[in-house]
């Protein structure tokens, strides 16, 4: 039984952050509750993923935003998600822009946010996440402080690489996000390669898997920049994409099916121009909704992909759709393994 639907019907007559904000709390509470909707039961013999930095059990995972402050680790976990990853994540306490700041447009399937950032900063959300009990790979999104300098940006990036390279999985670096002033400057090949600098000291000392996550806004010089910087100082690889600011409505960055062919283009040109440089992968987020949608990705040469929208939309059930879909797609073929497919595809 599917009680997804009964859920949104009424989530959806409420404000989308409230409404949020109470049923992350109650996943913080309760994270047995994924027991009540449908999920995928997998093995990850059959459904395991490796980049050449990490592995996850199941190719899909909960993309940044979604869990900002760490709260419900254990139910996403549960729930299906081959990874988590939570942020962004700022230094210090930030309560983001005013609100309403999410709006949903259930039309297209899209949402769009101008939040700005608001997380109970490092200290708070390292808590979080030693308390987490129950998890599957763990990615932590690091950004900026609104009212921090583009002087001491690369210095904070660091600060943040370190504090939370212990616990995490995997980190991000966003430059991407269109709700803090001045961030997506920092997607120039000057400002960044000081950001790479600044962590690279750190690295030395505690090595993550590192990756940088981009906007769909950028033209092919900067794709090509980015993509560069990433391959000179040896991240494991770039997240494709952030939210779109190319939209008529107000402020924010919109996802969702909206940006489903503007983030696919960028997607494939960043894939192309990563193909050279094998150990530099791609993971894909920005209005993937089906099981066909990522096997392209990985027709392209992709490989994680990531959701946040469609699951708000579809529940868990897509995930289990996913898999459903994943398992008709190795009969056809003849794969007894995501691995093998991948190993098909990439040659």
């Amino acid at each position: 039984m599917n009680i997804y639907p009964l859920f949104k019907y009424f989530a959806f007559k409420a404000d989308p952050e409230n409404i949020h904000e109470k049923s992350m709390h109650l996943f913080n509470k309760f994270p047995d509750m994924h027991k009540a909707f449908q999920r995928p039961k997998f093995n990850p013999d059959i459904y395991s993923l490796n980049d050449g930095h990490m592995n996850w059990d199941f190719p899909v995972g909960l993309a940044a935003g979604f869990d900002k402050n760490a709260q419900a680790i254990d139910f996403f976990s549960q729930v299906g998600f081959g990874s988590v990853e939570v942020g962004t994540v700022t230094k210090e306490p930030q309560i983001g822009n005013d609100r309403p700041r999410i709006w949903r447009y259930p039309k297209t399937n899209s949402i769009r946010n101008a939040m700005g950032f608001p997380n109970d900063g490092a200290i708070k959300i390292l808590s979080n996440i030693e308390k987490t009990s129950k998890r599957n790979c763990l990615g932590v999104n690091l950004g900026k402080n609104k009212l921090t300098s583009l002087a001491d940006t690369p210095s904070e990036y660091a600060y943040l690489y370190e504090y939370f390279a212990d616990v995490a999985d995997y980190l991000v670096i966003n430059i991407s996000s269109p709700n803090t002033p001045g961030l997506r400057d920092l997607q120039t090949k000057e400002a960044f390669r000081d950001i790479c600098q600044a962590i690279d000291e750190k690295r030395k000392v505690n090595s993550k898997p590192l990756y940088l996550k981009i906007a769909p806004d950028l033209g092919d010089d900067n794709i090509n920049n980015m993509v560069d910087l990433a391959k000179e100082f040896k991240l494991s690889g770039i997240i494709a994409t952030n939210t779109t600011v190319q939209h008529s409505y107000d402020k924010g960055g919109l996802s969702g099916d909206y940006i489903k062919e503007i983030s696919s283009s960028i997607r494939k040109k960043v894939c192309e121009a990563a193909r050279e440089q094998k150990s530099l992968s791609v993971i894909g987020v920005g209005g993937i909704s089906s099981f066909e949608e990522i096997l392209e990705f990985w027709k392209q040469g992709g490989s994680f992909t990531q959701i946040y929208s469609s699951f708000i939309f579809q529940g868990p059930k897509l995930l289990k759709d996913i898999q459903e879909d994943l398992d008709i797609h190795l009969m056809k073929t003849g794969h007894k393994s995501l691995s093998s497919l991948m190993d098909e595809l990439k040659n």
